[in-house]
């Protein structure tokens, strides 16, 4: 338990100080934008409510908006939600699978802990640390309404601490998902993708049906009804006990699923007899040959060792975007009800509202590729931490040849990524009776690589530079802040220039046009220039950590 405290330390810290300063910052930006709003706090919600529900994909419920507490939970406690239950999951996926590949399990296990206490020692650490980052952004929260001349400190922890507890049920479904299949990256894309799935059924579970069930098995939903800023509603006790049930219920079969299979291997694993060979290839009796297809490069080598791990995730992304595609008509129901319509189409000019529609549909793929270049620099750690580096450049390969190996392999992954996603984009928008453009679809596959392209050419460079775990937490905080900047720009008019320190503002809107000349360039640099970098600084350092 404290092993697991002082493993997730970094990531605890940094959650508690990026998310305490953004709760407090949103909350004065929101406080003096209700000051001066012509008809005040009342006039605010009322000019938002239209908006606010015709994009209800993003966040629901939106309620009282004309309070600080209420325009808060909507504005960020709801998106909080979804981003620590993936962080949640991120950890729980590499807290046993992870040590599995970094060989470190084995010591304890060959004390004779049990692994279903392995599993109840990391869960219970992790508890630990939800509540932490729980408690520190609540407090962030508590400053910030206070600040806004709105106290309330016991709803603020309340509301932050049912976070936490989302951040714990993402962390079952990481170690449930981790026992299940091959790898951490593999649990990581799966689990992702799942966990978005789940956020936009619940903010549309209205909609749903005969699928509005699944509400019940979605962390966000039961954390919705605690939303204790909001005059009238407090701690309700029945949601947060289906909330640490889901979450329990998660790890006791990831518990189970632990002491079921082998160590190092799947619960769901195909076993080969001694002697065998994949097809196409012959073995003596009782030899065991390793195929060696596609091992002749380092980026060939590990496309082949990540191939599934890239279906995976291409399918994962593509059955999200069906979903947004399949959703397209009863959003538009709700623009044209509100008019939301008509004001979209006068912000932008000659742009159709389905237009818009799909290219916020088309853009919702880059935090997917973000978080897949961010397992991939995990993957690379491994390697330089448990020795595989070493044996890879005996061949003899450089260092420069390793890093344009690596960028190449995780271009081919987001290629794959994209294909998938868009494929199910233009399948599901042909299917409600709206097309997508292939020229607009042609620009996103394009742009979409090069920004892949342009992370992991990131990626490689602070892997370079930190050369531990460090490395991947310090590239979600990279992502994180990057995502965040290009929607506080334009928020809280900050200088433009500012916007060049963003990725995901260089990405720009490639569905209705090609990125201006300037966000082209940024993303050509940190592609090109970034990869020679990651090459020279790597090549100049010892091949072990």
């Amino acid at each position: 338990m404290r092993d697991s405290l002082r493993a997730h330390r970094v990531g605890m810290l940094a959650w508690i100080l990026g998310g305490g300063l953004a709760m407090l910052g949103t909350a004065a930006a929101l406080a003096a934008e209700m000051a001066d709003f012509p008809g005040g706090p009342a006039g605010l919600a009322a000019s938002v409510s239209a908006g606010a529900e015709a994009m209800r994909l993003l966040r629901w419920p939106a309620e009282r908006l004309d309070t600080l507490g209420g325009y808060l939970t909507y504005h960020n406690v709801i998106l909080f939600n979804l981003f620590l239950a993936i962080y949640g999951l991120v950890q729980g996926a590499r807290d046993i699978r992870g040590a599995e590949e970094r060989g470190g399990l084995e010591e304890i296990l060959a004390t004779g802990h049990p692994r279903a206490a392995v599993v109840r020692d990391r869960s219970i650490g992790f508890a630990l640390v939800a509540a932490l980052i729980g408690l520190g952004i609540g407090g962030g929260l508590a400053a910030g309404v206070a600040a806004g001349g709105q106290p309330d400190l016991v709803g603020s922890l309340i509301t932050m601490g049912t976070s936490g507890l989302v951040a714990f049920a993402g962390y079952g479904l990481g170690m449930l998902l981790s026992q299940i299949v091959g790898s951490v990256r593999a649990a990581g894309g799966i689990g992702s993708v799942l966990l978005c799935a789940l956020y936009v059924a619940t903010n549309v579970e209205d909609d749903l049906g005969p699928l509005s069930f699944v509400r019940f098995g979605s962390p966000f939903h039961w954390a919705n009804q605690s939303r204790a800023l909001l005059p009238g509603h407090g701690l309700d006790l029945a949601a947060t006990a289906m909330l640490v049930l889901v979450a329990v219920a998660m790890l006791a079969l990831a518990a189970w699923a632990f002491s079921a299979r082998d160590c190092a291997a799947p619960l769901l694993v195909r076993r080969q007899r001694a002697g065998t060979a994949p097809r196409g290839e012959t073995a003596a009796p009782g030899i065991e040959q390793v195929p060696h297809r596609m091992l002749g490069s380092v980026a060939a080598a590990s496309i082949r060792r990540g191939w599934l791990a890239m279906a995976v995730w291409a399918g994962c992304v593509g059955a999200f975007t069906a979903m947004f595609a399949v959703l397209q008509p009863q959003v538009m129901d709700y623009w044209n009800q509100f008019d939301f319509a008509s004001a979209l189409t006068g912000a932008t000019g000659s742009t159709s509202p389905q237009d818009t529609y799909w290219s916020f549909a088309g853009e919702f793929f880059t935090p997917v590729i973000a978080a897949y270049v961010i397992t991939q620099a995990s993957g690379w750690i491994a390697d330089l931490t448990h020795g595989r580096v070493e044996m890879v450049m005996s061949a003899p390969i450089t260092w420069p040849m390793l890093v344009r190996g690596r960028l190449a392999a995780t271009s081919v992954g987001v290629a794959v990524i994209i294909a998938g996603a868009l494929t199910s984009l233009a399948l599901g928008a042909a299917s409600v009776g709206s097309p997508l453009g292939p020229a607009a679809v042609a620009r996103l596959a394009v742009v979409g690589l090069l920004f892949g392209t342009a992370l992991a050419a990131v990626a490689a460079i602070v892997v370079a530079l930190v050369r531990r775990p460090l490395a991947v937490t310090l590239m979600a905080v990279l992502v994180g802040a990057s995502y965040l900047l290009a929607w506080l720009v334009p928020t809280l008019q900050w200088p433009q220039w500012l916007n060049r320190l963003s990725v995901f503002w260089a990405f720009g809107h490639p569905y209705l046009g090609w990125p201006s000349g300037t966000q082209v360039l940024l993303l050509l640099v940190l592609a090109v220039a970034g990869s020679a970098v990651a090459g020279a600084i790597a090549g100049r350092t010892a091949k072990v950590p």
